[in-house]
């Protein structure tokens, strides 16, 4: 039997539980309505400049529209006059071109400079002062100082070839070496991003895996291969979509500036073409069509290369 003692020390009991059930629901409360409050501006913010814009866009991908006569209704035709239009194929084109140009070499240039400049070599802090450079200066100031470099009569490049007795080219008006030279404009500019990412990466091994690997016998190639690379690997992946994003919408200015999207459209990327459909052309029903199916090629690509996310490491 249980006594009225015991009977009133389990009431004390479940009445301490209770209160402890209430505080812990009142505690996840506040936590939820902090966590709202700090995230509500950057949703209100991504919401305006982000989520709105798309479904416009999808909108107004549906109708034909010039912003002089009213929007007429004409469904999917933007879509499917899109396989029938020379040019977005074209581009398209360009824009896997200068992608395959750029973010790749990207990628291995940046993961080499980081783990360079990592090792603290003998000069090393020249090249962190310059390496940070292109992030700091605009694109279209990039662009227009790279036009003076390319440029086939004072321009830098061919005179240092003229100096060995190598004919230089028009580089930025000839349709083989156009989108080399944009290309290497863009992963000039997108190196700093991926050398930092890199550089944070690389601090973050845990350095009795080099030791340990010194004294097994390894040697740099070996410890590069086995050990740091595994090790940032994820920055990788962070570092193909960032650049994959920024080289598909982020290179109109260099392109409008340094060749306008030639010569005979050999750099007539895709986000230069959807320009000049909406604001040259004022078919904005058409451009908005192209800017969709842009950005869901993007957001695809995206999720490719995200990658899965390990629940042992959640835990």
């Amino acid at each position: 039997m249980v006594t009225e003692v015991e009977r009133q020390g389990l009431s004390g009991i479940e009445r301490q539980r209770a209160v402890t059930r209430r505080r812990s629901r009142l505690f996840d409360a506040a936590t939820a309505a902090w966590a709202l409050l700090f995230v509500l501006p950057n949703f209100v913010l991504f919401s305006i400049f982000i989520v709105i814009p798309v479904v416009a866009a999808f909108a107004l991908s549906l109708f034909d529209w010039n912003m002089i006569a009213d929007p007429q209704f004409v469904g999917l035709r933007n879509y499917a006059d899109i396989l029938k239009d020379p040019r977005a194929v074209n581009s398209v084109i360009k824009t896997v071109y200068l992608v395959v140009l750029g973010v790749i070499p990207t990628v291995l240039l940046s993961f080499g400079m980081a783990v360079l400049i990592n090792t603290r070599f003998l000069g090393y802090s020249i090249i962190r002062t310059f390496y940070f450079l292109p992030i700091v200066i605009s694109f279209v100031a990039s662009a227009v100082l790279w036009r003076f470099i390319y440029d086939p009569r004072v321009g830098p490049i061919n005179a240092l070839l003229g100096a060995f007795g190598v004919s230089g080219v028009n580089w930025l008006q000839n349709t083989t070496w156009a989108m080399p030279a944009v290309s290497l404009v863009i992963v000039w500019l997108r190196l700093p991003l991926g050398i930092i990412l890199y550089l944070a990466a690389l601090q973050q091994i845990n350095s009795q895996l080099l030791e340990a690997a010194e004294i097994d016998g390894a040697n740099a190639w070996q410890k590069l291969i086995h050990i740091i690379w595994p090790n940032v690997r994820p920055v990788t992946f962070l570092i193909l979509i960032i650049n994959l994003r920024g080289i598909i919408f982020d290179s109109f200015d260099v392109v409008q500036v340094m060749t306008g999207g030639g010569p005979l459209d050999s750099t007539d990327i895709l986000i230069k073409y959807i320009y000049d459909l909406a604001f040259a052309q004022l078919r904005l029903g058409y451009a908005s069509a192209l800017s969709t199916v842009l950005f869901v090629v993007v957001a695809g690509l995206a999720l490719i290369f995200t990658p899965p996310q390990n629940p042992r490491a959640v835990r």
